[in-house]
């Protein structure tokens, strides 16, 4: 009896020893598969990423925008991290004929070899738009990145080395607009924005435009110019109602209801901002009404689309005469001498009063 007893466990044994090397064959072989898939994916990825090369184009006449800031942020990117970059200036000898030959007419200019790939502008922030999005094909094969360009090296400029308008352009501009603060004021600052771009919720919460103000209570005077970008889904109808509003409330609830919007925009526990409920047409009908507004006639005037042809001249005018591709789009004029500058993206107070003291 102790004899088959014996056995028996030497039986369960051998079966519990057959079981784990059954399991452990099974784990190798999973950690190796798994391995070697990593493994090809990461020699496929790096072979496609090395490919990729940057190609930046820069005018040293430019004071108003140094490209290395572009640069070092999309060093940051770990997707095109590793892309080879090459900065060329408009002085270097084919760079012109280059320019031109692509239709490139204002850097600095982001030139990429490829546009096989797939990264945020902010490698923490996900949802992002995507580099890709803003890639624009040219005729030599290439891919120019449209966002911060806004330095024409072949335009008309003054002693002051500042772009030039035309008054044509300028009485253009200033049909049908709202000016905001002195309208005599000798420089008219042209802000190019939508209620549902963060950037220009954080432009107006950092109390830039207000603190220009202040300083410059007769020298300057704003402008707000609809520029709705595409992939953002409320700005659109958002710019409409600002245009609705304006037909029942004047330019007081016009601006109204763009402080209203931008100051509910939520900050969110990261600092990013969130836009999409301040920017929606449901909010910003309802602030309406609260402003004053009559409900039913704001629905109607959205409902026909009354001011789609204004939102959409105004974005092309922006597009057109200073390259804006981004929001927030700020060009400051001195309607005297006719001479301009671009301020892309929200930048703190001190560089609008800089542009102001070197266009006065």
């Amino acid at each position: 009896m102790f004899f088959w007893k014996k056995e028996e466990n030497k039986v369960n044994n051998n079966n519990l020893l057959l079981w784990v090397i059954i399991v452990m064959a099974i784990v190798i072989a999973v950690m190796w598969f798994f391995l070697w898939k990593m493994s090809s994916w990461w020699g496929e990825s790096k072979v496609k990423y090395d490919k990729l090369s940057i190609q930046v184009i820069k005018d040293s006449r430019d004071s108003t925008f140094d490209p290395e800031v572009i640069i070092n942020e999309l060093k940051l990117l770990p997707s095109i991290s590793w892309a080879e970059i090459v900065v060329k200036d408009f002085s270097d000898s084919w760079v012109k004929e280059y320019l031109l030959e692509n239709n490139i007419k204002a850097l600095p200019a982001f030139i990429f070899s490829t546009n096989n790939f797939d990264v945020s502008l902010d490698p923490v922030q996900a949802w992002q738009p995507k580099i890709n999005w803003f890639l624009q094909a040219i005729k030599s094969g290439e891919y120019m990145l449209e966002v911060w360009a806004t330095y024409d090296p072949f335009v008309e400029r003054s002693e002051r080395w500042f772009r030039m308008i035309t008054k044509e352009q300028l009485e253009t501009l200033k049909k049908d607009v709202y000016v905001k603060w002195d309208e005599k004021a000798k420089i008219m600052w042209f802000e190019y924005s939508e209620l549902e771009c963060p950037y220009c919720a954080r432009h107006f919460k950092s109390n830039t435009s207000k603190e220009v103000l202040e300083k410059y209570p007769s020298d300057v005077n704003l402008v707000f110019q609809h520029f709705p970008l595409y992939f953002h889904n409320n700005a659109e109808t958002a710019a409409q109602a600002l245009e609705c509003m304006w037909a029942q409330k004047g330019s007081k609830g016009f601006y109204e209801l763009i402080e209203k919007s931008f100051t509910d925009a939520e900050v969110k526990a990261d600092g990013n901002i969130n836009t999409s409920l301040s920017s929606s047409k449901t909010y910003l009908i309802e602030q309406a009404v609260k402003l004053g507004a009559d409900k039913s006639k704001m629905e109607k005037c959205l409902d026909d689309k009354v001011y789609a042809a204004k939102v959409a001249s105004q974005m092309k005018n922006g597009t057109d005469m200073f390259s804006v591709t981004w929001t927030p789009g700020n060009v400051l004029i001195n309607t005297e001498t006719l001479e301009y500058d671009v301020i892309s993206w929200a930048f703190p107070t001190s560089a609008f009063v800089d542009l102001v003291e070197r266009l006065k």
